[in-house]
């Protein structure tokens, strides 16, 4: 996590594998249901829609295996992939 005067950059890494909040949620988290970032003037409300995230939504890599945060990554991958350029 990075923190200047809010949060800021969240990312989730298991290995070499490595994953930032955006691209973890854009799997997981079911019709943009995700919290975070969120925008407050409050600078707790970011850690707190961070924590309703990795509750809601990041069980493979809080309680996973690691195979299972692998299939995440995998699912941006291919997601990746599925874009052209214009």
């Amino acid at each position: 996590m990075h923190y200047r005067f809010s949060l800021g950059l969240v990312s989730y890494r298991m290995g070499d594998l490595c994953l930032d909040h955006a691209e973890y949620m854009s799997v997981v988290a079911q019709g943009g249901q995700s919290q975070y970032p969120g925008f407050s003037d409050d600078p707790l409300d970011g850690f707190r829609h961070l924590a309703h995230d990795l509750v809601a939504y990041c069980a493979a890599f809080l309680r996973g295996s690691d195979a299972e945060f692998a299939r995440v990554v995998e699912l941006v991958g291919a997601k990746h992939q599925g874009r052209r350029l214009p």
